[in-house]
């Protein structure tokens, strides 16, 4: 089944029922599917055709979710661009997806004016909010006006639906395509798994850019009420709120948004009851701390682990997981579970045989709901798809039950408050600064993010730098989040005989006394 009938479906079943909430505006279901429909006869005028690259460069918002609900109906590809990043950064994005139109919102106008003078793909800009410039269409005008009738276009289930954009760990963007198909298996098992109703009512913190955008179709497959909270700094006490008024019952966090609240000490004010599960992701969460939310919060946790290319719901340490009672329970709570019910899982050597049980090896999946493959690389989805299996990178090992413990990362990506941070990238910007002779980049413990982005510098000889002076440096020439949190200087590198920068001799003093090296 394509993606292109589940609006549709739901708005048939459940017309008066609330679809999106974000501040004061809200939508029914069957008001979201013709503003969609209007959309999607918009897209059509503009002569998009199915296979068209279609960018969004916005803040979490409705109008988010009704381009793409609209892209689904049309066979147009949605590619999120991360809003965080500088204009070099999206220009070398651009030029590898090269989509023919962007949807915007107003701030960055500007960004999007370089970018429609450089990228000759790009042929319409769409803003949404008011158009100050002429050049670009107004999101609402564009809309007003058209049939909100389904649109007449054929969607096939192997269709591609998306492309998100991420790093690995050369730091040069990879597309992860997924189709329709793979979306509508994964919306399906999101529901089983997490034994949706239509009742359940979802609030979404994470930004839209990442997977968990598509993640959460399973919401719109059932009917629920989808709560939105613009992304940006973290309020406990906004979020607190935004799950007492709205009367939550599903909720994503990841441990550092877990740590936060449970440290607010105006907690008791809220009421949570309507709270039935708690899913954490996106960066792995420290045993003590999740002892504690066990205790505080009077809900399931459900964990999920996969990336981007592999749904991403790969393995889930379901609620009834979540054991405190025993010795063996507490240790599973250091897994990321067992495998969803549409994938396998099993852990292989160099040569991709399967090792003994409990041994570490590299963590492999197969699924109908895993990436075709990557945008124009033919070469780096061959080596990810080896065998017909998926390779994630991850050193893991699996017990004699089936669970899955993710001891280290094979490629050194550093996950920091649930953002990937690619080391490559790091380095890259600080090897620009004159002082810089050497560099590696690598992720360190921190009881607050879980990881935090440590660089290691060799300074030219008779050449000088401050910590602070380099943090600023690289924090002018990328995305912020990716800047080091701390430099450290020493006079060599480690290296082996070959040269190469031997890292994780490095990263193991830091992580001595950590079970998991991630």
């Amino acid at each position: 089944m394509s993606m292109k009938n589940m609006l549709r479906m739901t708005a048939g079943r459940m017309p008066d029922k609330i679809a999106l909430i974000m501040g004061e505006k809200s939508l029914t279901y069957e008001q979201l599917n013709r503003r969609v429909n209007q959309l999607a006869h918009a897209m059509l005028d503009m002569s998009l055709r199915q296979g068209d690259r279609v960018a969004v460069l916005t803040h979490n918002s409705i109008e988010y979710y009704e381009i793409y609900l609209a892209l689904c109906k049309i066979g147009g590809v949605m590619v999120p661009f991360n809003n965080l990043l500088r204009e070099q950064e999206l220009h070398r994005d651009f030029e590898y997806i090269r989509p023919r139109f962007i949807f915007f919102e107003t701030e960055f106008t500007g960004t999007v004016d370089k970018l429609m003078g450089q990228i000759d793909s790009l042929e319409g800009s769409i803003c949404i909010g008011p158009a100050i410039w002429p050049m670009h269409k107004g999101y609402d005008e564009l809309r007003q006006g058209q049939s909100d009738a389904e649109p007449d276009v054929a969607v096939k289930d192997e269709d591609l639906m998306s492309i998100f954009l991420t790093s690995g760990t050369t730091g040069k963007p990879k597309g992860v395509m997924r189709t329709h198909r793979h979306n509508y298996l994964n919306a399906l098992a999101g529901a089983i798994e997490m034994s949706l109703h239509p009742d359940d009512r979802v609030l979404l913190l994470f930004p839209f850019y990442h997977v968990t955008l598509e993640d959460r179709f399973c919401h719109f497959l059932l009917g629920n009420t989808i709560v939105i909270r613009r992304e940006g700094s973290f309020d406990s006490r906004e979020v607190l709120d935004l799950l007492s008024r709205h009367r939550i019952t599903i909720c994503q966090f990841v441990p550092t948004i877990i740590n936060t609240l449970l440290q607010e000490k105006t907690i008791e004010k809220y009421d949570l009851s309507a709270l039935r599960l708690i899913l954490y992701a996106a960066s792995p969460m420290p045993v003590n701390l999740l002892k504690q939310a066990l205790n505080r919060f009077n809900s399931g946790f459900m964990q999920f682990f996969g990336q981007t290319e592999t749904g991403p719901m790969t393995t889930v340490l379901r609620p009834e997981d979540h054991l405190l009672e025993t010795e063996a329970g507490q240790q599973r709570l250091g897994s990321c579970g067992r495998s969803a019910l549409h994938f396998e899982v099993k852990v292989v050597d160099e040569t991709d045989c399967a090792v003994p049980l409990g041994d570490v090896g590299e963590l492999v999946v197969r699924g109908e709901a895993m990436t075709a493959g990557y945008w124009n690389l033919p070469e780096e989805s061959n080596r990810l798809l080896k065998g017909g299996w998926l390779h994630t990178g991850d050193f893991a090992r699996q017990d004699k039950d089936g669970f899955v413990y993710i001891v280290d990362r094979k490629n050194d990506m550093i996950i920091s408050g649930g953002k990937n941070i690619y080391p490559r990238e790091v380095e890259e910007v600080l090897y620009s600064h004159p002082a810089v002779l050497e560099t590696t980049v690598i992720g360190v413990p921190d009881d607050h993010w879980g990881e935090s982005v440590k660089a290691i510098v060799v300074l030219k000889k008779d050449m000088t730098a401050t910590a602070g002076e380099l943090i600023s440096f690289c924090k002018e020439n990328m995305a912020s989040y990716k800047k080091p949190s701390t430099v450290e200087f020493h006079d060599a590198l480690p290296k082996s005989p070959t040269g190469k920068i031997l890292k994780r001799i490095l990263r193991d003093e830091y992580w001595k006394g950590h079970d998991r090296k991630i």
